[in-house]
């Protein structure tokens, strides 16, 4: 090999390490650690939680809503008979 052949690859080797290490703390620092995003976890679970008790609470809504509408569809037939039969 030549003599700046050699040169080069004593420089890179001499850098591949620390820019390494740098390139690993860059990313490291674009992630969240484990306990962030144990803290947002328990976040969103309240509101999962939350939700999902409003969603039971709306279903329970749509069923009493439908039966008054059958109520009221049968209200509205026999007022509808009477007013025929006058």
């Amino acid at each position: 090999m030549s003599e700046g052949v050699t040169k080069a690859l004593d420089i890179a080797s001499r850098w591949v390490t620390p820019a390494g290490i740098i390139l690993i703390l860059v990313l490291q620092s674009q992630f969240v650690s484990r306990g962030e995003f144990e803290s947002a976890a328990e976040k969103l679970s309240g509101r999962v939680e939350k939700i999902e008790a409003v969603l039971i609470r709306m279903e329970a809504n749509a069923e009493t809503d439908k039966r008054h509408d059958i109520l009221l569809a049968d209200h509205e037939g026999r007022i509808r008979a009477i007013e025929r039969k006058q």
